[in-house]
Order: structure tokens, then sequence, then C-alpha cells
């Protein structure tokens, strides 16, 4: 036998015969009434009933309580545990009193007392750890095959399962700290706590992982009387909408987001968090800047200004659920599912995009309230001119009230085109100007009501698919050959200007005319914003007057017919020479 093996077996001797001098009270109530009092003391719990309890000194000394029921003093959390170890201290126990090191809480229940109508993870645990702060110190806990019951007026809000974790042991002025894992709405976690409850400055940390987000926190609070806490936040996910739902906040603006990284110097006060320095990527496009997050009287409100370089505001609005602006849609429109939260968010960047077009120096905002929406472009340079635009809907007794206003100015349309394909058969330099103002209770009242007024006008440019200025030549030298395809080739022309009124959703043409070199091209008639149909009438006439042909242009916007009238006329000033009917249309 070695010294060292002689010295344990030696020491083991003497614990043993000290513990056999002490007046041991074995009887099963003095073991209950002595556990209880001393998990009561290092747990902040009262214990409130328990079927035995049971000491053992081999190979650990321990107390082991079952189906024990207990609950905080105040009521916020209570439970029961299919059992409760209370592992003993060595030394106090050589003294016969009970020291315990170690609390180990299996497969407990727990239910948590939370407000009624709360529904955010910090209301939540605001209780549970204000009556743990009131602790001067506690016993390790660990909690295995746990299951938390968050309750209002005794419905469940929420249930987290899978619950191990390790609440740390600490003395007085200690911070509270505990780590470990669970599972939360499907989702297992791991999450590591350090919480400060009293004293100066003192640190304070959180770690989150789980596949939906990565989060690091560390910092300081200043204070239990003053409750600020500084440090920095590092904050990752693969899907906004999908971290927001799991927290069950559902937005209907954040599906707008993608994957997001996130690092900031962050700043929390009873209700609001502050990030400054704030490094935010969209899907890899980075915005710096400042935000803040607010809650008042249980709405949360988003605020902030941020910049860069560049930013995909055609992705963005692609992946809103906005619904097609459809009269045969008569489902009423809901604003309230777009003004949940309150935003106030100013972004401005160098470049941005949107479903093809090239914007610069673009400056962007989006504000929100509750039964208000408003969002726009306050500037934003395109094709060597200027572009701009806002729409805004406010909830009003007749539904929602709409305006939308967008202009263009001395954009060249022939570069557009190269992005946006939709463009390619118009060329020229110019801009155009849009106001709508109306109000209903569904799309097919909303369009129904549209007043307001819109305005094109280009110079220096052409019109492809049509012939216009060869139709004319043809007119002028072989009427025979005037109804030879002319839906093919291009129309040159050097202003081409359109005004128009619109009152109770129907656009009606004030003023529009085409002129090139050798023709006028003047347009009347009307459009309905409800059911997209054309009626106009347009007049093709030579620079001298002497010839006249009448058009028709009819049809849906998106595939409308655009041809000869069927009575059309050739007008020279000697006479008129009728066009044969049959070779109307061709």
């Amino acid at each position: 036998m070695t010294r060292r093996t002689a010295f344990l077996a030696f020491s083991l001797v003497i614990a043993i015969g000290l513990l056999g001098l002490q007046s041991w009270d074995l009887a099963l109530g003095r073991i209950e009434r002595s556990a209880v009092e001393a998990i009561e003391a290092r747990t902040g719990f009262a214990v409130k009933s328990l079927e035995r309890a049971e000491i053992a000194l081999l190979p650990l000394p321990r107390i082991s309580l079952s189906k024990v029921a207990f609950a905080q003093r105040d009521g916020v959390v209570a439970g029961e545990a299919v059992r409760v170890r209370a592992y003993l201290r060595l030394l106090p126990l050589l003294t016969g009193r009970l020291g315990i090191g170690r609390i180990d809480l299996v497969a407990p229940q727990l239910d948590v007392a939370v407000p009624a109508g709360s529904d955010s993870l910090g209301d939540w645990l605001a209780s549970p750890l204000a009556e743990l702060e009131k602790l001067r110190s506690q016993s390790r806990i660990v909690i295995s095959s746990g299951a938390v019951f968050l309750r209002a007026a005794g419905a469940i809000q929420s249930i987290v399962r899978n619950v191990n974790i390790v609440i740390d042991e600490r003395g007085a002025g200690e911070p509270f700290g505990l780590s470990g894992s669970l599972t939360w709405r499907g989702v297992s976690t791991d999450v590591s706590l350090v919480w400060p409850v009293a004293g100066g400055s003192t640190k304070a940390a959180l770690s989150v992982t789980s596949p939906l987000m990565k989060l690091r926190f560390e910092g300081t609070r200043a204070g239990p009387g003053e409750p600020v806490i500084d440090g920095t936040l590092a904050l990752s996910t693969p899907s906004v909408p999908q971290l927001l739902d799991w927290f069950g906040e559902r937005s209907r603006i954040s599906t707008a987001l993608g994957a997001l990284t996130l690092n900031a110097d962050l700043q929390l006060k009873p209700r609001e968090a502050s990030f400054t320095n704030a490094v935010a990527s969209l899907d890899g496009d980075r915005l710096d800047g400042v935000m803040k997050l607010t809650d008042v009287d249980g709405r949360f409100a988003l605020s902030g200004t941020l910049a860069g370089a560049s930013l995909d505001l055609g992705r963005l609005i692609r992946r809103l659920p906005l619904p097609a602006v459809d009269a045969a849609d008569t489902s009423p429109l809901d604003l309230d599912g777009w003004t949940g939260r309150d935003i106030d968010l100013r972004v401005s960047v160098d470049a941005a995009r949107i479903d093809g077009a090239r914007l610069a120096d673009v400056a962007t905002y989006v504000l929100v309230k509750k039964g208000r929406f408003e969002t726009g472009l306050l500037r934003a340079s395109a094709y060597g001119g200027t572009v701009k635009g806002r729409f805004l809907a406010v909830g009003a007794p007749t539904g929602v009230d709409v305006k939308l206003q967008a202009g263009a100015d001395k954009v060249d349309v022939s570069q557009a085109a190269a992005d946006l394909p939709q463009l390619a058969r118009l060329v020229g330099t110019g801009g155009f100007q849009l106001a709508l103002d109306g109000a209903g209770r569904t799309f097919d009242e909303l369009l129904g009501a549209m007043t307001g007024r819109a305005g094109i006008s280009l110079r220096q440019g052409e019109v492809g698919g049509i012939a216009l200025a060869e139709l004319m030549r043809r007119a002028e030298r072989n009427p025979s050959q005037l109804l030879r395809d002319w839906h093919q080739g291009k129309t040159p022309f050097e202003t081409l200007a359109a005004n128009a009124g619109i009152a109770n959703g129907l656009l009606v043409l004030t003023d529009a005319q085409m002129v090139g070199p050798n023709y006028r091209l003047n347009l009347a008639g009307n459009a309905s914003l409800r059911t997209r149909q054309l009626d106009m009438r347009a007049s093709l006439a030579s620079l001298s007057g002497s010839l006249r042909l009448p058009l028709v242009l009819k049809g849906p916007v998106e595939a409308p017919f655009f041809d000869l009238e069927s009575e059309a006329f050739l007008s020279p000033t000697a006479g008129s020479v009728p066009v044969a009917p049959s070779l109307i249309g061709r």
C-alpha cells in the first residue's frame, strides 16, 4: 500500500468516526424537515408537498425527495418534480449540519405565471428573474428533462420542452448564470446567460445558438438603481421572417427580408434597445447606421437611419405578399395586417436595383403607424434623369384611402430599355407625372373611386412596332398600297405628349399628340382602371393638313387593338377617296 492510499484510507476512517460521534436523528420526519429547510433556503422555492425522503452517504452524501411539489413564495413559479436530489457538503455534515452544494430537479414540470396578453420572451422572463434577484445566494441547480409551461390567467401561452439547464452556484452580489439546452416551438436551442443581480458595474452576457439564430451579446449593467446595459451584439439568421415567427412576431413587412447579419453597439433600457455603429447585411447588401427598438404600451416601434453602397430594392419588394390590383377581387382590403408595428426607417444608398432598373443616389423610406402605411423614393437618379414616388394608405370610414404619386424627369428611355425589356419599343428623353387618390373597402370600390391626373412628355425618340410615318407616305403617294402591313418597323417622333384627367376610375385624355417629320397623331378617348380596357380613337394627319387617317385603339391594356377604322377615308384637298373595307384590318 502506498503512502497516498494509506493517507486516504486513514482520512476516510476519521470521517466515518466523526460522523458516528454525531447525534444524527435519521427519523424520516427530521430528514424531511432538514432537507426542506435547506432546499428552500438555497433555491427560493417553498416545498408544498412530497411523498418521501431518503438519505444516502455513499458514494456521495445526498438527500432524495420523491414527487415534490414546490412554488416561489409569490406564486410566480410553481411546479413539481419526479425527484429532487440535494447533494450535501462533507465538512458541514461532519459537524452535524446540512450544507447543500448542488440540487438536481429530475423531470420537473414548472408553471410560470406571465402577464395576460403578453407575447414576448422578455415579458415571460421578467418575473422569474426578478424573484431570483431577491436571493442573496443559491446552490448549483441542475434541471434535467424538464418542461416549462407559461400561463396567463390559467391559459397556456407557450411550452418549453426538453429543458436541460445548469444554474450556477452564486454567492452574495454575484451574477446569476445558466447554460444548457431546451426546445422551444419545435426548435432545439443552446443557451448561456450571465445576468447581474446586485452591485455596481457587473458583467452581462447572452449566447443563443439554434438553426434559426446565432446571437452573442457581452456587456455590463450600470447597477440595480440604473437598469441600463451596454455592450456589443452579434446576430445572424438565415431568414428574418422565420426568426420573428419563432418569437411569435408575425409581420407582413418583415417578409421582404431574407438572411441577415447584424453587428452593433447595443444599449438596453427598460422597453428600449438602441443600436449604434450598426452594420447590417441583407442578403449580402451592407447597410451602416443607427436603429432603435422601443415598446410603448405593448406596441413595438422600429426607427433608424441606414446608408450603404448598394441595395436590391426589387428583391425586397418581390418577397412582399402584395395583393394583385384586381377589381374582380372582392375581399376586403386589409390595412391592419400591414400596420401592426410602428416603423420609421430611412435608407440611403449609392446604387439600387428594382427589377432590372438601375438607380443611383437613392433615398427611400418606410413610415408605418397604426392604420397608416407610407413608403416612397425621396430622390433617385436614373438614366440621366431623376425619379421619385410616394405611396400612402390610411384607414378611413370608407375603407382604405390610397394616394399614389410618381414622376420622372429627363430620363433617357433608350438607356432604360437596356435594363427594362418592357420599354424596348420606346426611345426618347423625357418624363411622366402621375397622381391618384381614391378610397374603398375592396379593389373594385377603390379603382372605381380613383381621381387624379397623368401626363407624359418625350422628345426626339421613336416608337417600335408601328410605322406611322411610312403609312402616311404610302397614303400620299399610292393609296392602293395604304394597307400593306405597317405594324412593323418604327415611328420616329420629335415630340410626344399626353395629359389625362382621372375621375371615378375613368381616365380621359384631354390632350395627346405625337408629332413626327411628316405627320401629326392626335389621340382622344378613355381607359377604365377597373376593367383595364381602352376605348380611344386617333387621327393621323399630314403636317400640311391635306390628308387624314382615322385609327382606333381598343381592348385590354396588356394587348390592345390598334388599326385603321373600318370606315377610314383618305381625305385629300381635292376630294375624298374611300378605302376598300375589305382591306381594313389586314
